[in-house]
Order: C-alpha cells, then structure tokens, then sequence
C-alpha cells in the first residue's frame, strides 16, 4: 500500500515525509499555488533517498516539457491532472498515472493502459488540490479492478475511514496536511501513521 505526499514546497517537507514512511513526494509543475521551479523541485527530490519514488504532477503540459522535468529530476512517475488523451499518456509508459474525478470519469478507466491511476475531487475549474471532500464509496469498484490512489480532502482525521470504506492500493494528501497554507510536519507524520494503521487493519481478513 502507497502513501504519497503531494505538493511539496520545501526540502524539510520531504524530509519529514520520508522520515514518517511516505512512498512517494511529489512537487507540482502545473500552474498553481504549489508550483516549483526546476531548482526548488531538485532540492526538495534531492531530499529524498532513492527507495523513495519522485512523482511530478502536470496538468496538460506539452511532452517535450514533461520529458524535460522527467529528465532534470530523475521522475519516477508522471502524474496527468487534466484532460490528457490516452495516447498522451502511452508515451510516458510505466511513469504515467492518471487523474480521474468520479463520478464523471467512470467510464474512462478503460481507455488508459496505465499502472496507477489518481483519484481526485470533481470541483469545476480545478485540477486538484483544493481539500474538497467527495463520496469515497464512489470509487469501490475502481479499486477492485485498477490500482488507484485515493485522494480529495483527505485528512489525518478522514484517512482511516476512507481506506477502510474504499481498500484503495495508496492515498495522496496535499491541502489535508496544510497550515496556513504550508506543510504541517505533524499533520504529516499523523496522516501516514493513520494511514499505516488503516492499511494493516484492512488486511487482516
């Protein structure tokens, strides 16, 4: 089971996270209140040891850049936020994870050949990040058949819940880990421990 931490802003943020047990950080390159540069992206990745997956989020940004920040940065995985076509995503083969918002997208699982997809809240005019909840129960049937991250106003206080109503295969946080508007380094560490926690008690039959 994965828990990635998104929407990293600074070194220390990936340090606590990895510290904590996170799977994977991420850092956005899609316009945005979280965006990085190359150079903030490279010393927040650099913060994390290589066991560690680095995943860049995008949000309809052409190729040639996504392969460009793959390169820099050594990405492990390429998240696609917007309204990228399947074929978009077969050129970035076992990297690409894609971002669906139910119950809209309910039909488009099949059309992408991906490994990972994202599941997010449907919230008119953004492509994530907001901290609005959804009904998690909408995404049962996903996680039996596809691998999916569960996302969208997750919280410390939610997480359990979610995992133990969905049985995703990991969970994301960005905003649900927020003070002010920055990284809350112990809601971090109180996300992943819930989350472990939940994980281990929806495996025991």
């Amino acid at each position: 089971m994965l828990v990635k931490i998104c929407g990293l802003l600074e070194p220390a943020d990936a340090h606590v996270a990895v510290a904590a047990g996170a799977d994977m950080v991420s850092v956005i390159f899609a316009p945005a209140r979280r965006r990085r540069t190359l150079a903030q992206a490279l010393a927040i990745f650099d913060a994390a040891p290589p066991h560690v997956e680095r995943v860049g989020v995008f949000v309809d940004a052409p190729q040639a850049e996504v392969n460009e920040v793959i390169d820099i940065c050594r990405l492990d995985r390429v998240q696609l936020s917007g309204a990228e076509t399947p074929a978009y995503a077969r050129a970035f083969g076992e990297r690409a994870v894609k971002t669906l918002r139910l119950p809209n997208d309910v039909g488009e699982f099949p059309r992408f050949s991906v490994s990972l997809f994202h599941l997010d809240a449907l919230v008119d005019g953004q492509a994530g990040g907001t901290g609005e909840s959804w009904d998690y129960s909408l995404a049962r049937d996903a996680t039996h058949t596809y691998r999916v991250l569960l996302s969208g106003g997750l919280t410390p206080d939610n997480v359990a819940s979610a995992i133990h109503a969905t049985r995703p295969y990991g969970v994301d946080v960005s905003s649900g880990v927020e003070t002010s508007r920055r990284k809350d380094h112990d809601k971090i560490e109180q996300f992943i421990r819930n989350a472990r926690r939940a994980f281990a008690a929806a495996a025991v039959p």
